[in-house]
Parts: structure tokens; C-alpha cells; sequence
């Protein structure tokens, strides 16, 4: 039977997607609710789950691009299918057929499979051949590689150097503080306007707290940010969506970014080198860096390639 996801049961959903997808990307319930109804731009009406006797079969969940009822930036005519799981691939068919109706008669011209406003997936994972096959087949093209990062930060230690651009610019890495939220949208605003100001704000206001991120102060003005995550926060995004698979003790990095006018002084370094410490010493250990492309730039702090990802999309018609 198809329902809409305003019948979810999502630890049937959790149950469904834990047989579908490899173990590394398990979630659980809560992290499904969070991610797809709870989003400001799920789409009620595109989003299937077909049910049995023994349970959720597969489903589908789309998003509305995020512009522009969040930030501006992403194409207002594509959306994002942030999820499917199925038992069957004909299955998997006629749930994604059914959404592309649905999308194609609004006027949509393109999906992308994830990247989406609280995604789970920067693309299809390349350890999940049957997915990316499934979605080839269904006329998906790539666009791209992204990659997530890891490493265990027990030993992490700046690069020799590093930390000195700091004292040599006269700047300063420290958590923001509550009176200092403002000074940081203005930064973000000015540098960063689009998705990192509204996913590092909201991630503030459902916290209820500031200091997980860290502003590189240089003059007396924010001039830098870095956006961290562990295992006390209540919301995990971006690259904590895999939480489960890193551990108890998990961290999280990104997005972290620095002023243009300041780049190439080495205030990057020595921003992600104190936000690491700041991790480190709250007791993280197994930490992400998600979907970026800088391997070499991150693997410079011991970072390595943990999951690679493709970028897929489709065009429903032409323009």
C-alpha cells in the first residue's frame, strides 16, 4: 500500500533503510524524523512509502530547493531527492516515477539525488554500486566527486608553524559567545551569504548555544569561522548524519571559512588547527570533515578519505 509520510512510522522507515543501505550509513529514527518532515522544505507531496504486511518496502523522500524560502543560491526549479530505499528495484522504480510526475507537472526541470537542505548525502556513496546503478539506469548523470574526511583526533597536533599566523596577524581563535551571535551573522553575511548563514545560525538557535563555534577575531572583527560539532549536540547535521558509525565520542568540522581579503596569510591553518584542538580537548576523538573536495589541503592535518560520493542528477525537460 502507498502512503504519504504523514502515516510515517519512522522506526519502520529506520528498519527499511538499515536493509537497504551499507552499515556505515546507518541512522536511526530520530535522524529520519529530523531530516526529512521536520525540514522546512520536505516535500510532503512528492515523498512516498509503500508498506506490506511485513513492514515499510521502500520510500522516497524529496526536497524543495531551499531558495527561496531559506537562503539564496540553489536552483528554485530542481529538487533533491534526499532519500530511497527499496526491496525490490521495480519498486525503488515506481516510487521515483511517482515523484518525478509530481515534480515534472509543478514545473521542476532537474533532480539532484542529495546535497540538500539537513542532507544526508553530498551524492550517491561509491561503496553502494546498486544504488548508482539504479540511479544511472533511471537517467541520473555525474557531475562530480565529493568526498568525506576523517581521522581520530586523540593525538591530533598543529603543524609546526601553524598556530603562529595567529600572534604574526595579530588574531585570536575562541568559541562565540552569546552577545557575540551578531558580529558573526554580519561576517557570515558579508563573506558566506547563502547556505553556510542559515545552516551555522539555525544550528545556534536549535542548540540554544554559540559556542561550538569558532571566530577568528582579527582587529576586532570576526573575520573567520569554524563550525564544529560532537556527541553532547542535540541536532547533528552535515557530516554528524553518520554519527552512529563514528562512535561514541564523535566530532564534527565545516563549514569553516575565512575573510577573502585575509587569505593566503595562513589564518585558514591556524583557524582549523585551534577549532581541532578546541574538539580535541573537549574529548573527541573519531571526527568528519564532510563533503568537500580538498583532500590534500585537510590531509595535511591527517585527514583521510572515508567515503567518496558522486554527484548525480537528472533533467525531467528541457527548459
Amino acid at each position: 500500500m502507498r502512503i504519504d509520510f504523514l502515516q510515517a512510522d519512522f522506526g519502520a522507515l529506520a528498519d527499511c533503510w538499515s536493509r537497504f543501505y551499507p552499515g556505515r550509513y546507518r541512522v536511526d529514527a530520530a535522524m529520519i524524523r529530523r531530516n526529512t518532515v521536520e525540514s522546512p522544505v520536505f516535500d510532503w507531496g512528492a515523498s512516498f512509502i509503500e508498506t506490506g504486511p511485513e513492514g515499510v518496502l521502500g520510500f522516497v523522500a524529496v526536497k524543495r530547493s531551499a531558495n527561496p524560502s531559506l537562503y539564496a543560491g540553489p536552483d528554485p526549479d530542481q529538487a533533491h531527492i534526499s532519500a530511497i530505499a527499496f526491496t525490490d528495484p521495480q519498486l525503488g522504480v515506481d516510487l521515483l516515477a511517482q515523484s518525478k510526475r509530481v515534480l515534472r507537472d509543478r514545473g521542476v526541470y532537474k533532480v539532484v539525488f542529495g546535497q540538500d537542505s539537513r542532507h544526508f548525502f553530498p551524492g550517491c556513496p561509491e561503496d553502494f554500486p546498486l544504488l548508482r546503478s539504479f540511479l544511472e539506469v533511471e537517467g541520473f548523470q555525474e557531475r562530480g566527486v565529493e568526498v568525506d574526511l576523517e581521522r581520530d583526533l586523540a593525538d591530533y597536533r598543529p603543524k609546526p608553524g601553524t598556530l603562529e599566523a595567529l600572534e604574526r596577524e595579530g588574531a585570536e581563535v575562541r568559541p562565540v559567545e552569546p552577545d557575540e551571535v551578531g558580529a558573526l551573522e554580519a561576517f557570515l553575511q558579508r563573506e558566506f551569504p547563502g547556505r553556510w548563514t542559515y545552516d551555522v545560525l539555525n544550528k545556534i538557535a536549535e542548540e540554544g548555544r554559540s559556542d561550538f563555534v569558532y571566530a577568528l577575531w582579527v582587529n576586532g572583527q570576526v573575520n573567520g569561522f569554524a563550525h564544529t560539532q560532537d556527541w553532547t549536540h542535540r541536532l547533528p547535521v552535515c557530516g554528524a548524519v553518520w554519527h552512529l558509525d563514528l562512535g561514541e565520542r564523535w566530532g564534527a568540522l565545516g563549514p569553516i571559512g575565512v575573510s577573502r581579503g585575509l587569505r593566503g596569510r595562513g589564518l585558514g591553518d591556524a583557524l582549523l588547527s585551534a577549532s581541532l584542538e578546541g574538539l580535541r580537548d573537549r574529548g573527541a576523538r573519531r571526527t568528519i570533515i564532510d563533503w568537500t573536495t580538498l583532500e590534500r589541503y585537510y590531509g595535511a592535518h591527517g585527514f583521510r578519505v572515508a567515503r567518496r560520493y558522486h554527484t548525480l542528477g537528472l533533467l525531467l525537460e528541457s527548459r
